[in-house]
């Protein structure tokens, strides 16, 4: 049984297309993560990256195509319901919580698994507390995998943006994901801070088993972690397979790079 589950994707996406009225965002998009993967979507802006993204995690389910994860269906699940089932994302555009600490922040990441409710707060000594214990505790293990221990205390507002993408991707993480949706991470970073978040994501899939789908306009960062990719361009897919390849490709060439919108 345990082979059987291995071997299915953690991922399948058959036949998506998503309209927004007459406009055709992405049409016929195949899209399969196995298990342990880094998956690299690619493509211009406006090539529909963000629509399958969210598509899959159930902000804009599709029109027509399926979604399965681990298996199950969750083709029009509520965004929630997705988070519970085992995806976590960050965004292209930073969302954290000025005003809130980095600690705050990624405590977060952490409401899918917690349970609320008059009686647990009654009962706090006895349900609540060994519950948020347990939480901290998860919370303190990605702070220290992650290196945010010397800023843990500041507020999100003060601190450089790679370490805001890297306070995101510790809230992402500590809601334990089977699959880590990463939309741009590495957008406004130097070298060194680009350097960082591929060796965060690397440890992540080999020291906390997490498959990841990453998208991304640097093309070094994708060859360099990627198993294999994805490349869209006006919601269609014109090429996939191993990176190396895909980014040899006249079509990706033409549509991605040619246009200037690689790197």
């Amino acid at each position: 049984m345990s082979s059987d589950r291995e071997r299915e994707p953690l991922l399948e996406c058959r036949a998506i297309e998503r309209r927004f009225g007459g406009l055709v965002a992405v049409t016929g998009v195949d899209l399969e993560i196995r298990r342990g993967e880094i998956f690299g979507l690619v493509g211009p802006n406006g090539s529909g990256k963000t629509t399958l993204t969210n598509a899959i995690t159930g902000f804009y389910p599709p029109n027509t195509g399926s979604i399965k994860l681990n298996g199950k269906d969750i083709t029009g699940t509520s965004p929630h319901k997705v988070a519970r089932l085992g995806i976590a994302r960050t965004f292209q555009n930073l969302a954290l919580f000025n005003g809130m600490s980095v600690l705050d922040n990624i405590l977060l990441g952490r409401h899918i698994h917690m349970h609320s409710g008059v009686f647990r707060t009654v009962m706090y000594w006895w349900l609540a507390r060994p519950e948020e214990m347990a939480n901290r505790e998860i919370v303190e293990e990605i702070i220290e995998f992650l290196q945010l221990e010397s800023i843990r205390h500041e507020l999100v507002d003060g601190i450089p943006i790679g370490l805001k993408k890297r306070v995101e991707l510790a809230r992402a993480l500590v809601a334990q994901p089977d699959l880590l949706i990463l939309d741009e991470p590495m957008a406004g970073m130097n070298q060194e801070e680009k350097e960082y978040m591929a060796r965060f994501i690397l440890d992540a899939r080999a020291e906390r088993g997490v498959s990841v789908l990453l998208i991304e306009h640097h093309m070094d960062v994708i060859v360099g972690i990627c198993d294999r990719m994805l490349a869209l361009n006006y919601g269609e897919m014109i090429a996939s397979g191993i990176p190396k390849e895909v980014i040899k490709d006249p079509r990706v060439i033409r549509a991605y790079i040619g246009d200037g919108h690689g790197e």
